[in-house]
């Protein structure tokens, strides 16, 4: 306490003894002081704020830092990443360029496959177009090459013995239908009368007489005009038959009943393809040439049953019926055109069997010419016991009265040869038999 006053009087001494200039040295000294002071305080406190910026900023700096430090972790990555999608990039763009180059390769060989497959359509066309010609052909080949018949022999056989039959049903039953006067001599009365009605008939009865001789031979036509019938007409039908069977065998055997020519061309035809050609082919050139070349008439068909009118007519004037042509074509055709009717198509449909249905043979409608030499082994006399009386004779056929059948097969691989079969012998008459006929009937 004491040290307190003393320093409070040294202190008010000490003041006294100031002078007036030291004093308001000191108070500026002090102002200075308290100016220092609020400046150093302020110049803390800007420092302790300086200190906390600082401290924010060193505390951002490091947060800056670390998130520095992470974006370069994170730059690093994406240089890595970056450098992997380089490579991956470069990759695709060497995969891209191999791409391409594939791409060029693939359209290349897509333009070549497309140009290919032009020349492949184009080719497949060729082909087919030709497959169907070959198919064509081919059909025509299974045609020819075929051997099936339609009908086997025995049926073809059947077939011309219901032919042969209905000719002499037909022939018996038109002959037994007219009547016939007895043919006068010349001791009859009346002979100026006849012969000067003869001499009026010649021109008429000479066309009749070249008809009648043109189907059945001079020596028929003579034996029809020269004998009497009024008794028997067995003649007759004999005549009748003759005819028929004329006109059927021309019917088989024709190939589309047109000009004799062109039936001969055809037969020639035939000939050489037979001789030529296995039995397969030929058979089937025959069928297929028998089918189409009738239908080139088949708009107008000949009336075949007036061959056989026709030649009943001229059968029955030779034999000396007094009646008319026109009278006598009347008759036969109200009467009897139903049985000639079946006769023609029977000779028909023989002619479609044989021609068109067996290819594997050749059936022949074994037909004898008047005046062709009696041969026993090959013929038949419908007239039995006159055959018998003169067999050692050498006589000639007067006419056919029933149809024989034969068949021909080429041998295989040989030219020319044929193996051959008489499946049904013709039936013929002799003169001689027809004379023994006539005379049995006139005792």
């Amino acid at each position: 306490m004491s040290q307190v006053g003393s320093l409070s009087s040294f202190t008010y001494a000490g003041m006294a003894g100031l002078s007036l200039a030291s004093f308001f040295g000191v108070l500026k000294l002090w102002k200075h002081w308290f100016i220092r002071r609020d400046e150093r305080i302020s110049k803390d406190a800007d420092l302790q704020a300086l200190r906390l910026s600082l401290d924010e900023a060193r505390s951002d700096a490091q947060v800056k830092e670390e998130a520095m430090s992470l974006l370069r972790k994170e730059l690093e990555n994406a240089r890595k990443q970056l450098d992997v999608v380089g490579r991956l990039l470069e990759g695709a763009r060497t995969q891209n360029q191999a791409l391409g180059e594939q791409v060029k390769q693939q359209g290349e060989a897509l333009q070549l496959l497309r140009h290919e497959t032009l020349q492949v359509k184009e080719e497949y066309a060729r082909t087919l177009k030709l497959l169907e010609a070959r198919t064509q052909e081919l059909k025509g080949a299974e045609a020819f090459l075929t051997k099936a018949d339609v009908l086997s022999g025995a049926e073809v056989l059947s077939m011309l013995n219901t032919l042969n039959s209905e000719v002499y049903q037909t022939a018996a039953l038109v002959a037994e239908s007219f009547q016939f006067r007895p043919k006068r001599t010349g001791a009859d009365e009346g002979q100026g009368d006849r012969a000067e009605g003869e001499g009026e008939e010649t021109e008429e009865m000479a066309e009749v007489y070249a008809s009648t001789t043109d189907i059945l031979g001079p020596r028929m036509m003579e034996l029809l005009k020269s004998s009497e019938h009024h008794d028997d007409p067995t003649l007759i039908q004999i005549a009748f038959q003759a005819g028929m069977s004329a006109y059927s065998n021309w019917i088989i055997s024709s190939w589309y009943f047109e000009d004799p020519d062109d039936e001969r061309l055809l037969d020639e035809i035939y000939g050489r393809v037979r001789e030529a050609e296995e039995q397969a082919v030929s058979g089937r050139w025959r069928a297929l040439t028998r089918a189409h070349v009738q239908q080139l008439n088949s708009n107008h068909e000949p009336d075949l049953a007036m061959y056989f009118i026709d030649a009943f007519v001229n059968i029955l004037l030779t034999a000396g019926v007094t009646d008319t042509r026109s009278e006598l074509q009347e008759a036969i055709a109200s009467r009897f055109a139903d049985r000639v009717g079946v006769v023609v198509k029977s000779a028909q449909r023989l002619r479609k069997a044989i021609g068109e249905e067996v290819t594997s043979c050749d059936f022949e409608v074994i037909y004898i010419a008047h005046d062709s030499p009696f041969d026993p082994p090959r013929m038949d006399d419908s007239l039995a016991g006159a055959f018998e009386e003169r067999r050692g004779e050498a006589e000639p056929v007067l006419c056919t009265t029933d149809l024989g059948l034969g068949r021909l097969v080429r041998a295989a691989g040989r030219v020319g040869e044929w193996e051959q079969n008489v499946l049904l012998r013709p039936k013929i008459a002799l003169e001689s038999g027809i004379d023994e006929l006539m005379s049995i009937g006139s005792s």
